[in-house]
């Protein structure tokens, strides 16, 4: 919906300003904040004293309060949906209680603290009605061409938030789809390997022990000797097969808390190198408050990193913090190895597309989730590796076991 400007000048310009400024806000405010903002300059234009943005949500398309503008006293009254809102939804259309009229419109809550008039307006997104912006007063609410155009423009603006979220939560998606459906590719691999080459490697391995142990009367020192060598060629090759079966096999994302996740991960690599990780956790990290989509990504940023620390780097001891920041988490993993030089691995070599892809990995992981990979390395001091990935909210229609993100 395009709205145009009316005609005229008014001393209360600066209430479109200000709707406007807030649509502008920079990333560092949260959508949430920024709907409570252009909530709180609407009931301001309008000269009302609390405001209510409500939004349909799940099948059955019921309001839900997204957003207020009120102080804590009116804060409980304000949770359930109100039929100003349902109406002007429904309708289509701005709907008006003036004088108390109609007085069944309010809450009865507001009614009886002596809110008498009230305006509601239809948020519009993705072309069509997405819920509605309520305000309410004790007294007359502002009525002026101006002030009412930026209390529109403000809706607006809601609506093209909310589709701008809607977006996002179907990327996320997407997403958490596309990376689930990879960790089933990567258990498949893992089983493949094992059911195939680990196998055959398992046989060859033995067969060559039975060989040995039949020449062990020969005295051929030559034989012995190239027995010698296949035998830990072999061997070597089943321990890669093995680490690498590990390496793949997923883990269980669904209904876990990221903490316990990213233990697998560290019990899993400490068992196959025998070097020690120290896990520091700070926060509350609870699964409705991860995505999905997050909880892998750090998961496989761990593996890569403690894979890398140990086969590149010779690393014998890492640290792993996991903290909850503001705006987001953090996930930082030092090593004590040889370290490396940053800018030369990400070179591209000849003949190579992508230089160290499990470096470029990392990095696109952590950006396709709006979020940062910070890779610090000095050649024998060790390495770093800092993700962050920005706060996530679960659906408020989803279940509190399960998220889609």
């Amino acid at each position: 919906m395009t709205l145009n400007a009316p005609r005229g000048q008014s001393p209360e310009l600066d209430a479109l300003v200000r709707v406007t400024a807030v649509a502008e806000t920079g990333p560092d405010q949260s959508a949430d904040d920024r709907l409570g903002a252009l909530v709180a300059e609407v009931v301001r234009a309008l000269g009302a004293q609390l405001g209510v943005l409500e939004v349909l949500r799940g099948p059955s398309e019921e309001l839900e309060v997204r957003a207020t503008a009120a102080d804590d006293e009116l804060a409980a009254i304000l949770e359930a949906d109100a039929e100003i809102a349902r109406t002007a939804a429904r309708e289509e259309r701005e709907v008006i209680v003036n004088g108390g009229r109609p007085a069944d419109l309010l809450p009865t809550g507001l009614a009886e603290r002596g809110f008498s008039e009230a305006r509601a307006f239809p948020i519009r997104s993705q072309g069509r009605v997405e819920g509605a912006l309520w305000v309410a007063g004790s007294a007359p609410l502002a009525e002026d061409e101006l002030r009412l155009w930026a209390a529109r423009v403000g809706c607006e603006r809601v609506g093209a938030l909310l589709e701008k979220l809607s977006l996002h939560e179907s990327l996320e998606r997407a997403m958490a789809q596309i990376l689930e459906s990879d960790e089933r590719m990567l258990g498949r691999i893992g089983l493949d390997i094992h059911d195939g080459p680990t196998q055959q490697l398992s046989v060859a391995l033995l067969e060559v022990q039975l060989l040995d142990a039949e020449l062990a009367d020969e005295g051929s020192d030559n034989i012995k000797e190239a027995l010698s060598r296949i035998y830990e060629t072999l061997g070597g090759a089943l321990h890669e097969m093995r680490e690498l079966i590990g390496h793949l096999r997923p883990a269980q994302f669904e209904d876990r808390a990221l903490p316990d996740i990213l233990a697998d991960a560290v019990t899993a690599f400490e068992a196959r190198s025998g070097a020690e990780v120290v896990v520091n956790i700070d926060g509350d990290f609870p699964v409705n408050g991860v995505s999905v989509t997050q909880r892998i990504t750090f998961y496989r940023v761990l593996q890569e990193t403690l894979t890398n620390a140990y086969r590149h780097g010779q690393a014998r001891r890492c640290g792993v913090d996991l903290t909850q920041e503001p705006g987001g988490i953090s996930l930082v993993v030092e090593d004590d190895g040889s370290g490396f030089d940053v800018d030369h691995a990400l070179r591209p070599r000849p003949g190579v597309p992508i230089a160290r892809f499990g470096i470029h990995g990392m990095r696109d992981r952590a950006e396709l989730l709006g979020g940062v990979c910070e890779i610090s390395s000095v050649p024998g001091e060790g390495s770093r590796v800092r993700v962050f990935l920005p706060e996530w909210q679960a659906p408020a229609d989803a279940d509190s076991s399960a998220d889609v993100g």
